[in-house]
C-alpha cells in the first residue's frame, strides 16, 4: 500500500496549495480519478470466478499470488452504464481499512491513464443537478484536464456500504 502521508499531499513552507495524487482511468466512457494512496497494484485483465449468492455489485474473485481478491463492479456502484471491455482493460487492487485492518478489493478499469498531482484549488464541486447517473455522495469533485472532465471518486464513501462491510468481514 502506498504511504498516504508521502504521496497523498504536497505542502511546503512556500505557501503552495495542497494537492492530492490520483490515478486516472477510463470506465464506462468516463474518466475517473482515484487516490493513489488506496492503490496496491494494477494487474492485467484475468478471468473472474463468480461466487454464488454474492451481492449484486460483486463480480466474483480473482487469484492474486495465492489470495482470493473480490472484484467489485464499480460501474454499478456509481450508477454508470456498462461499456464494452477493451484490450487495455486492467484490474486495480485497492487496499481499504475495516475495523483497523487492511483488505484488498479489486475493481475493473477499461484503461489506466496515469498518476498525477491535482492541486486542491483546481478541484471543482460536483453540480447538484444534471450530472448523469452518478451518486453524488461518492464523488470528491471534478477536475478539468484539457478538454475532459475527470470525475474524482471518494473511495471511502463508495466502499462504506453494509454490503462492502460484509465482503470484508
Amino acid at each position: 500500500m502506498f504511504d498516504e502521508n508521502s504521496l497523498n499531499t504536497f505542502d511546503d513552507s512556500s505557501g503552495l496549495e495542497q494537492s492530492t495524487t490520483y490515478l486516472t482511468l477510463d470506465l464506462g466512457g468516463q474518466i475517473l480519478g482515484i487516490e493513489v494512496c488506496y492503490v496496491r497494484e494494477i494487474l492485467d485483465e484475468q478471468p473472474i470466478t463468480k461466487i454464488p449468492n454474492a451481492p449484486m455489485d460483486v463480480l466474483g474473485v480473482v487469484d492474486v499470488r495465492g489470495s482470493s481478491v473480490p472484484i467489485v463492479d464499480l460501474q454499478s456502484r456509481l450508477g454508470m452504464a456498462h461499456g464494452e471491455s477493451r484490450d487495455e482493460a486492467r484490474i486495480i487492487v485497492l487496499e481499504l481499512m475495516s475495523e483497523g485492518e487492511t483488505y484488498p478489493i479489486g475493481m475493473q478499469a477499461d484503461r489506466v491513464h496515469d498518476v498525477e498531482q491535482i492541486p486542491a484549488e483546481l478541484i471543482e464541486p460536483v453540480p447538484s443537478r444534471g450530472f448523469g447517473d452518478f451518486d453524488f455522495g461518492t464523488l470528491k469533485g471534478l477536475y478539468r484536464k484539457n478538454s475532459n472532465l475527470v470525475v474524482l471518486v471518494d473511495l471511502e464513501q463508495l466502499f462504506s456500504s453494509p454490503a462492502t462491510e460484509m465482503l470484508l468481514a
